[in-house]
């Protein structure tokens, strides 16, 4: 069994320390018990799982309260007939990112840029001719309004705020001017409704508040709308934003983006992962591994092949 670094008990923070002596005692008195398993002495000690256990009690220095397990013997030699040794793929080198923190303020100050945004499209007009987007856009302004240009009422609610006969200077005022006329709507509105969108947004309600006549929307329209959000080639005819925001994520985190389908593992395939590295350096096969935690599900329910194992282990992922 591969070592890990000693984290005593004893050097741990009051609560954590005690917390720790508790489980061991739950540990201690279960094992005794001799009626249960070890996955049920590891969730009802608090350790939430077999490996998560194993692993706690090597970091405490405490491998003598892992269960006894004699590891099949296995030979380096190839035998006739047999396949070939499979060589693990694993994920690669390990390279610690920027905490994604650190953007936190970025993020917030184009949040609250949208957020104001938003409360611009309440004054601005817009309508569509053939093909065209005719709008008139609105900013908030600061306005002069001279004293002999101003209505009587307008005279009257001036002097409600203490002024009489002086210009008046308003501050915050929407002002709307000619916007442009284009083949989409406006920039503003394109970044709200993609936010939208990649936010898990309902798209039926978006199209109800905002399209010409949500009820005419056909099947047809219905799927193109569908890949402009969600697409993914090859199996439709193009890439939607979820596709390209997290093509535009790999990039500024460093990485690269390559054609092909991406390959995502869950959760629950992480966590098993790390499971089945941590069984292998106890030296166990890929079959007992599988018997072992035979129990164990995908998000979706559905069981771990052999093949599901042998693919994940090969990550090489172990336990933070």
């Amino acid at each position: 069994m591969d070592s890990v670094p000693d984290q005593r008990i004893e050097a741990l923070p009051g609560a954590a320390r005690k917390e720790a002596y508790m489980k061991i005692e739950a540990l201690c008195y279960l094992r005794g018990r001799k009626k249960y398993s070890e996955r049920q002495i590891a969730e009802k000690a608090g350790f939430g799982g077999v490996e998560a256990m194993h692993h706690q009690l090597e970091t405490w220095g405490l491998t003598g309260l892992l269960p006894f397990e004699k590891p099949q013997a296995t030979s380096k030699k190839r035998v006739a007939g047999t396949k070939p040794e499979r060589k693990a793929r694993n994920l690669g080198p390990r390279k610690e990112l920027p905490s994604a923190g650190n953007a936190a303020p970025l993020f917030k100050e184009r949040l609250e840029a949208l957020l104001e945004s938003v409360e611009l499209l309440k004054h601005m007009d817009e309508s569509l001719h053939g093909r065209h987007f005719v709008r008139q856009d609105v900013e908030m302004a600061t306005v002069l309004f001279p004293w002999e240009h101003l209505s009587e009422k307008g005279r009257e609610e001036i002097r409600k705020l203490g002024a009489d006969g002086d210009d008046f200077t308003a501050t915050g005022v929407p002002v709307v001017f000619p916007g442009g006329v284009a083949l989409s709507p406006t920039e503003t509105e394109a970044i709200l409704i993609a936010v939208y969108a990649l936010a898990g947004g309902d798209i039926r309600r978006l199209l109800v508040a905002l399209h010409l006549d949500s009820s005419a929307i056909d099947a047809e329209a219905q799927e193109e709308i569908r890949q402009c959000t969600e697409g993914s080639r090859p199996d439709d005819k193009k890439d939607g934003l979820k596709v390209l925001a997290r093509q535009l994520a790999t990039l500024v985190r460093g990485s690269e983006v390559r054609t092909g389908r991406p390959s995502v593992r869950s959760k629950a395939d992480h966590a098993f992962a790390c499971a089945i590295t941590y069984y292998r350096k106890q030296g166990l096969s890929d079959e007992e591994i599988a018997r072992k935690e035979a129990h164990r599900t995908r998000e979706d329910g559905t069981s771990y092949t052999m093949k599901d194992i042998a693919e994940l282990g090969d990550l090489g992922l172990s336990w933070p």
